[in-house]
C-alpha cells in the first residue's frame, strides 16, 4: 500500500511541476518582446536550421545564392544571429534560407508584421501558439516535402504484432502452449521495439515534430482566420492526434499510466505501424504538408522580423526598379553600436581608396548586407532604398589555408576565379560584385597590373555592378572611364587621428601610413627615413 501512495505522491508532484513550469514559461514568452529577449533555447551545435536549405538546394535547379565565401565575408552568421528571434526550428530553417536564397521572390506577409507590432493581445496569442511548438535540435522536419524517405514496412512485423493475441486465444486450447507463444512474442515483441527506438529515436523525434508543425500551422490558420489554408490542410489535422501514439515513456519513472501505455505499445508493436502510416500520410500530401511547413515558418519569421526591426535605429521597406542602379540614404551596418549614415548612388561601377581604417571595407558590407537583407526579410538598415533585384558575390576576408597548403593569394585568386565562372555562365542575371584589397598577397607592380585587367574585364557585362577597394592609387587612373572614384579620409588633430566616416567624391589624396608610425612614437629615426623612402618612390 506503501508503494501505491508513493507512486500517487510523486505522480502529483510531477503534474504540479509541470503545470509550474508551464506557467513560469508563459510568463516568460509574454515578456520577451517588451524586453527585446530571444526564448533561451539550447545551442545548436548541430547546425539544424540549414536543413531547409540543403533540402531545398538538393531538389532545386537554381544553385545560386549568398555561397559560403560572400557568407562569410558579410559576417552573415552573426547578423544571422542578430535577426534570429524565431520561436521554432521551421522559422529558423526559412530565416535562414531567406538570407541564403535572398534573390528569390519571397513573400513578405506585411500585414501579419505590423499587427505583431501593433497588436499586444495578437502577438501574445501568437507567441505562445509558437513558443508551444519551440524548437528540436533534430527535426529534420522539411525532408518530407522533398521526397518519400526510405523508411521500407516489413511484414513480418504485422505477424509478431499479433502472436501475443494468438497466445492468448491458444490458452483456450492449451494453457501450456499458450503461455508458451504469449511469454515468447512479448520478449521477442518488447525487445525489438526498444531496438527499433533506440535505432530510430532521431526519426521518431522528427516525425513527432512533423505532426506538431501541422497542428500549430492550423492553430495560426485559425488565429488569422485563414479559412482557405484550413480547407487546403484539412487531409492532415488528424494526423497529430494519431501521433499521441508516439509519445515516450516518463524517464523519471513517475507516470504510471504512461508506462503501461509504453508497456503496451511494446507488446503489439503499436509504434512501428504508427511511425509507417504518418510517414506515409506526410508522403502522400507532401503539397499539403509543405504548404502548413511553409506557411508556419513565414509567420515565425514575420515575429521575428518585426521584433527585429523595433530594436533598429531606423530601417525602411525597399522598393525595386528595372535600371541597374542602387540608391540608399542614411545606409548603415546592421552591427554597429554607432553607426554613421551614408547617402550613396551606385549607378556605375566604384573604386574605392582611402587610408587604414578610414571606412572603405565597413561601407561595401553595408551595401552589400542591405542588398540582401532587404530582398531577404524586405528590410533594410536605411532611410531609403531602391534597388534592382539581384545575386550579391564578394571577395573580401581571404586568408591562408594551412590544412589546405595555400597562400592567401592563392586563395583569393580561386575566390576571384569563382567569380569569373558565375558572371560568364550567367549573363542574363544581374549581379553585385563586391572586391576588397585585390590581390592583396602580391607585389605591387603584379598586383596592379592583374588588378586592372580583372576590373576592366568584370566591367564589360551590362548586368553588373562592382564596387572594389584598393589602396593602389594608380588604379583611379588607369580605370577612369569605367569606374567611378569615391574615397574615405581621416584628419590628425593634436597627433590623433579623426575618421568621419562619411564617403566623398573623387579618389583619396592622404595617407596615414607613415603618421602612424610618428603618433605610436617609433624612434624618430624610422619614421624620418620612411618619409624619404616615400618622397624617394614617388619620384
Amino acid at each position: 500500500m506503501f508503494y501505491i501512495y508513493a507512486i500517487i505522491a510523486i505522480s502529483g508532484v510531477t503534474v504540479l511541476y509541470n503545470i509550474y513550469s508551464a506557467y513560469r514559461k508563459k510568463n516568460l514568452v509574454l515578456k520577451l518582446w517588451d524586453n527585446n529577449n530571444k526564448l533561451d533555447y539550447p545551442i545548436n551545435y548541430l547546425g539544424t536550421f540549414k536543413y531547409f536549405f540543403e533540402n531545398a538546394k538538393g531538389s532545386s535547379k537554381d544553385e545560386y545564392g549568398v555561397d559560403d565565401i560572400t557568407w562569410n565575408d558579410l559576417n552573415m552568421s552573426k547578423i544571422f544571429e542578430k535577426v534570429n528571434y524565431t520561436f521554432t526550428s521551421v522559422g529558423e530553417e526559412m530565416l535562414y534560407y531567406r538570407l541564403k536564397k535572398a534573390h528569390e521572390k519571397h513573400l513578405f506577409y506585411e500585414e501579419i508584421i505590423e499587427r505583431i507590432t501593433r497588436d499586444r493581445q495578437y502577438r501574445s496569442k501568437l507567441s505562445l501558439i509558437l513558443a508551444k511548438l519551440g524548437k528540436a535540435a533534430h527535426a529534420d522536419s522539411s525532408k518530407y516535402i522533398f521526397g518519400n524517405p526510405d523508411f521500407n514496412f516489413r511484414k513480418i512485423y504485422f505477424v509478431l504484432s499479433v502472436l501475443p493475441i494468438v497466445g492468448l486465444l491458444t490458452m483456450f486450447i492449451s494453457v501450456q502452449l499458450g503461455f508458451s507463444i504469449f511469454i515468447i512474442s512479448v520478449l521477442v515483441n518488447t525487445t525489438l521495439f526498444y531496438l527499433n527506438r533506440s535505432k530510430n529515436e532521431v526519426e521518431y523525434e522528427s516525425l513527432f515534430y512533423c505532426l506538431n508543425i501541422i497542428l500549430t500551422s492550423r492553430k495560426l490558420a485559425k488565429l488569422n482566420n485563414d479559412v482557405d489554408f484550413l480547407k487546403r490542410t484539412n487531409k492532415l489535422k488528424k494526423a497529430p492526434f494519431i501521433g499521441v501514439f508516439l509519445l515516450q515513456d516518463d524517464a523519471s519513472g513517475s507516470n504510471l499510466v504512461l508506462q503501461l501505455f509504453t508497456l503496451c505499445k511494446s507488446i503489439f508493436l503499436i509504434d512501428y505501424f504508427i511511425f509507417h502510416y504518418i510517414v506515409n500520410i506526410l508522403s502522400s500530401n507532401n503539397e499539403i504538408y509543405e504548404l502548413a511547413w511553409r506557411k508556419l515558418g513565414d509567420i515565425d519569421c514575420c515575429y521575428s522580423i518585426a521584433l527585429w526591426r523595433k530594436i533598429l535605429p531606423f530601417y525602411c521597406l525597399p522598393k525595386y526598379s528595372h535600371n541597374n542602379s542602387l540608391i540608399i540614404q542614411k545606409a548603415y551596418h546592421p552591427l554597429l553600436n554607432k553607426p554613421v549614415g551614408n547617402d550613396f548612388y551606385f549607378d556605375k561601377n566604384i573604386l574605392l581608396t582611402g587610408s587604414n581604417a578610414s571606412g572603405k571595407s565597413t561601407f561595401i558590407k553595408t551595401i552589400a548586407i542591405n542588398i540582401i537583407l532587404s530582398q531577404a526579410l524586405n528590410t533594410s538598415t536605411s532611410r531609403e532604398i531602391t534597388l534592382k533585384r539581384g545575386l550579391v558575390y564578394s571577395s573580401m576576408a581571404m586568408s591562408d589555408d594551412i590544412e589546405k597548403g595555400q597562400s592567401y593569394f592563392l586563395s583569393e585568386i580561386y575566390a576571384l576565379k569563382r567569380i569569373f565562372d558565375i558572371r560568364d555562365a550567367n549573363k542574363d542575371k544581374f549581379m553585385y560584385f563586391f572586391i576588397d584589397e585585390v590581390f592583396k598577397g602580391t607585389n605591387t607592380i603584379e598586383r596592379v597590373a592583374a588588378a586592372e585587367s580583372v576590373l576592366n574585364y568584370l566591367s564589360d557585362c551590362n548586368e553588373t555592378r562592382i564596387m572594389a577597394a584598393t589602396h593602389d592609387l594608380e588604379l583611379t587612373d588607369i580605370l577612369s572611364t569605367k569606374y567611378d572614384n569615391y574615397h574615405f579620409r581621416e584628419r590628425i588633430i593634436n597627433d590623433e587621428i579623426i575618421f568621419d566616416y562619411l564617403i566623398k567624391a573623387g579618389p583619396s589624396k592622404t595617407k596615414n601610413a607613415i603618421e602612424l608610425l610618428r603618433i605610436t612614437k617609433f624612434p624618430e629615426q624610422v619614421y624620418l627615413q620612411a618619409l624619404r623612402n616615400s618622397k624617394e618612390f614617388i619620384g
